[in-house]
């Protein structure tokens, strides 16, 4: 997304753009694009006789109208101070709810909430997460319970840089993140089965997902990672297997995509009034090279009746989930031993397996006899009835078919 944003950026700074209302909403006195903290239902530049108010000022970054503040000290600091105006222009005023999600009990700003809506206008919900604003887990030695920040503990950190550690991993009591109570998530090295067989797939836009290696040239992953938010397509550049920092242990090109039958984007689904269909949320990768020969292949553990009559009963077999959370860029984090909760008539596994965005396509697995096993592909968070924190993940009754024919087709 924010390579989208950058060039629309230096756009602007070229000169004049003719204005776009194409929205259906445009022109109706309020903006409705989201990252403006409209309702959404404009994509972004579509609205521009609504939305023009929000655009003045120096925008010169290169991560203007990105929704969140890069200016140093009060956002990112990826911005020269005066240079993100729009972005930052909320907080400078103290911040308030004039987000459409705002007072809905869920943070939505970026990276202490679901980033639905621009930084410091979702304050009600936000608030007792603020001190944890710009604060990630980019440090080596985040999530081992050692606080490696200056000034709070060894210093062999970079300040903001070890959060888990030096903030605790508690949640803020009354908000609801995508944590069960506390994170549970460790920081893992690639560098062995299972581990090595999961990689982060990087689009076009700038964003990223988690994806596993079920073949030797064929990765399994989420089919919500191929759309922005507007339900515009979002193309893969590359998967780096067991990918640490600026290493990874093998890497290649997509070379094609295969979405799962009649998978729709959330945005098209709710626009033609149409229900969630989250048992198809799956996708398979074709990759340019035969990189599971050496960074390894998880198989898939297609999921039976007697599973899920231990998975009712609460003594089925422990998971793991793994990817490449935003909070921890770069690097892979899991929670191991979380538990498998229930199987949905949807062909999806609801589970409290802590995570957040970007461990999105990444696997839940098992460990068994000769090796380890995808048991489902993680789609989404959720509110179950509007009351608790749940998670949901494709499981294996969705894909395990399908995916056996793709491999015979392609070679395993």
């Amino acid at each position: 997304m924010r390579a989208v944003l950058a060039m629309l950026a230096v756009l602007a700074l070229a000169g004049p753009v003719r204005a776009d209302d194409s929205c259906r909403w445009a022109r109706d006195g309020a903006c409705d694009e989201q990252r403006f903290g409209g309702s959404g239902e404009c994509a972004a530049d579509t609205d521009d006789a609504d939305c023009a108010a929000f655009k003045t000022g120096d925008n010169s970054c290169r991560w203007a109208f990105d929704g969140q503040c890069d200016e140093p000290e009060i956002g990112t600091g990826e911005c020269d101070a005066g240079r993100d105006s729009t972005d930052c222009r909320p907080l400078r005023a103290g911040g308030g709810d004039g987000c459409y999600w705002a007072g809905d009990g869920a943070c939505d700003e970026p990276g202490i909430g679901t980033g639905v809506c621009p930084d410091g206008t979702d304050i009600s919900d936000c608030r007792p997460l603020y001190a944890r604003r710009n604060h990630i887990n980019s440090c080596a030695t985040a999530f081992d319970d050692v606080c490696d920040e200056p000034g709070l503990g060894t210093g062999r950190c970079a300040a903001r840089s070890d959060t888990a550690d030096c903030l605790g991993r508690d949640t803020v009591p009354g908000i609801r993140d995508h944590f069960f109570g506390r994170d549970d998530r460790r920081m893992v090295r690639p560098d062995r089965m299972p581990w090595t067989a999961i990689g982060e797939i990087a689009f076009d836009s700038g964003g990223s997902c988690t994806g596993t290696l079920v073949g030797r040239r064929v990765v399994l992953t989420a089919a919500h990672c191929f759309f922005r938010d507007d339900g515009e397509r979002d193309e893969p550049s590359s998967f780096r297997a067991g990918r640490d920092g600026d290493r990874s242990v093998a890497e290649a090109g997509i070379v094609s995509v295969q979405l799962a039958p009649g998978y729709r984007p959330a945005a098209d689904r709710e626009e033609e009034g149409q229900g969630s269909d989250f048992g198809s949320d799956w996708a398979i990768l074709l990759l340019d090279a035969d990189i599971g020969d050496r960074a390894g292949i998880m198989a898939v553990h297609r999921l039976t009746e007697a599973d899920e009559a231990r998975i009712k009963a609460g003594d089925w077999v422990p998971l793991v989930q793994a990817g490449y959370a935003w909070d921890a860029p770069d690097r892979m984090t899991a929670h191991s031993g979380c538990r498998a909760l229930a199987l949905r008539r949807d062909h999806t596994l609801k589970h409290d397996c802590d995570m957040t965005k970007g461990d999105s396509g990444g696997p839940i697995f098992m460990k068994e006899r000769g090796g380890y096993a995808v048991v489902a592909v993680v789609t989404r968070f959720f509110r179950d009835g509007g009351a608790e924190n749940a998670y949901l993940a494709v499981d294996s009754r969705a894909f395990a078919d399908a995916l056996q024919r793709y491999l015979v087709a392609h070679g395993g």
